[in-house]
């Protein structure tokens, strides 16, 4: 089906009033159609963000396909604030186009990140008109996995963001003043081409001064948290969901565990690739993961666009979930191969103690003797973001050589021994560190990497966990890495990184009870306790 014929600004009424504006992508022919709909912040007409949705191949695949702003955004009227008002606003909007000419009444939602959860807020009110939802690439809880994570702000991903959304409310703002907006907006420009120097740098990030200077959104705000969070109905939704992730996208765990509440309720598939937040490529950072791992060709038998398409297809044309696979498909880094599993997490993964010990051993067996390792930890000398989970203007994200960061005084490195047979990493990664600072806060950091056998050492996953505590005590800190499936292969080697800091994915803890406010400063001396009883380890579920 080649036709296609797109209405552009249509007006679409919401309950109080406000008027959001929506492109219709229409199969050519009498239909009925299907309808899905996806409602973006980030302007509906833009190339670069048409380019993750594909209205066009939507309807050529037989569906009507309705691409809105969200309220307050580009061609929509209102006021935006994120996430408070998506539940009402797609509620209505669901069944405004389930009574569009050619609809068969039967409505499905579709869209990464911002797009994915706003498909939750809306479908929490249960609209008569929804029948499936595709979800992906997005988050569960704001204040553990958006705005925040394990306490410390998300500050690549916040400040940037931002940002980004900024151009368009200055444009609303100074609409009658030419002279001004353009003023404003070369200002704009200008921090954001401070990333990743002076604009990430800047300090306190309690009130993230950068964003507070053009009184911009942000998703920090405590009404877009409460918004944005687990919509309160979410438990309510029994309409099938489809949830795409990337094993480096920030929002994997999310997505992950979005789709293990919705498969206890109704009919849900996951798929997780090598794939980031923005590219969903076989290239993440320095390693390829091959043509299989792309996302244009998944397992090569598919795209991401043409599984979701077609899975709202079956969905809103037979009303439950196709029923040709097992639930779960993931990509196994490492092997380089798409594993269909029966469930997530995998009831065959066994969780592993790998104990950290005084000498920079990484064990699963025996009991290291007990011991304590020391750090500095410098504020204003902080260990860089070298690739990850992260969603920032720069660095990207990805794995990546981890060297220059293990080379640092203020990291402890951790390695097993070369693996005599394949190890295969697959599940929930944790760390459990005894530790101790002299201050009244601090971070700590831990990251699963795989050595090659040359000596290079790549990022798997990590994770934060700030701490208040009482100077010089030592406590437990739980450290959540996030899930991911890694084959570390024979000749490898596994590794584990401990420190106090990621920047400029995570801000600095500045060790100072009131240092978010101030931004004053200190340096900290960090305290790591290995082997014996009360030792420090790694959990990793091996299949």
């Amino acid at each position: 089906m080649a036709g296609v014929t797109i209405e552009y600004d249509v007006p679409v009424p919401m309950r109080d009033g406000v008027v959001l504006r929506a492109d219709v992508y229409r199969p050519e022919g009498p239909g009925p159609w299907p309808v899905i709909v996806s409602r973006t912040p980030y302007d509906k007409t833009d190339n670069y963000e048409l380019q993750f949705l594909d209205p066009v191949l939507a309807a050529r695949r037989g569906l009507i396909a309705v691409v809105q702003d969200v309220r307050g955004r580009f061609a929509s009227e209102g006021e935006f604030v994120p996430f408070v008002n998506e539940a009402t606003d797609g509620a209505d909007t669901i069944e405004w186009a389930a009574q569009l000419p050619g609809s068969s009444g039967a409505v499905g939602m579709w869209g990464i990140s911002y797009l994915g959860n706003v498909q939750w807020q809306a479908a929490g009110l249960q609209p008569a008109a929804l029948k499936a939802i595709a979800p992906s690439l997005t988050f569960r809880e704001t204040d553990n996995g958006l705005a925040f994570r394990g306490g410390a702000y998300e500050l690549g991903l916040g400040r940037g963001w931002a940002l980004g959304m900024g151009f368009d409310v200055l444009v609303r703002r100074h609409a009658d003043n030419e002279e001004e907006l353009m003023k404003q907006v070369a200002a704009l420009a200008a921090a954001l081409d401070g990333i990743p120097g002076p604009t990430y740098h800047e300090l306190p990030t309690g009130t993230d001064p950068v964003v507070a200077r053009w009184d911009l959104a942000h998703l920090a705000d405590r009404a877009s948290m409460a918004a944005g969070d687990v919509p309160p109905h979410q438990e309510n939704v029994t309409v099938p969901s489809l949830h795409v992730a990337g094993w480096y996208d920030v929002f994997v765990q999310g997505t992950i565990d979005n789709y293990t509440a919705a498969a206890q309720r109704t009919g849900a598939k996951l798929v997780v690739g090598p794939w980031n937040h923005i590219a969903q490529t076989g290239m993440q950072g320095d390693i390829n993961f091959g043509i299989a791992g792309h996302g244009s060709v998944i397992d090569f038998s598919t795209s991401i666009l043409g599984l979701t398409f077609d899975w709202l297809h079956a969905c809103l044309t037979t009303g439950e979930a196709p029923n040709d696979d097992l639930p779960v498909k993931i990509y196994v880094m490492g092997a380089g191969e798409w594993r269909s599993e029966p469930e997530w997490p995998l009831s065959r993964a066994v969780d592993t103690r790998f104990q950290l010990g005084t000498d920079g051993t990484l064990a699963a067996d025996g009991e290291a003797a007990p011991g304590t390792l020391t750090f500095t930890y410098d504020p204003q000398n902080p260990v860089p973001t070298v690739g990850g989970a992260t969603v920032m203007p720069y660095p990207p994200s990805g794995s990546f050589d981890q060297r220059v960061v293990e080379e640092r005084d203020d990291v402890l490195v951790f390695t097993t021994d070369v693996l005599t047979e394949d190890v295969e990493v697959t599940g929930r990664v944790t760390a459990s560190l005894t530790a101790a600072t002299d201050g009244p806060t601090t971070d700590w950091v831990v990251r699963l990497c795989d050595v090659h056998p040359d000596g290079r050492s790549y990022n798997v996953v990590d994770g934060i966990t700030r701490v208040e505590t009482i100077p010089g005590e030592a406590s437990t800190v739980e450290v959540d890495l996030w899930s991911t499936s890694m084959l570390f292969k024979r000749g490898h080697r596994i590794r584990v990184q401990v420190t106090s800091s990621c920047f400029p994915r995570w801000d600095r803890n500045l060790n100072t009870a009131d240092g978010l406010r101030t931004g004053e400063m200190r340096v900290a001396s960090q305290t790591l306790h290995v082997g014996g009883e009360a030792g420090s380890f790694v959990t990793l579920p091996i299949v």
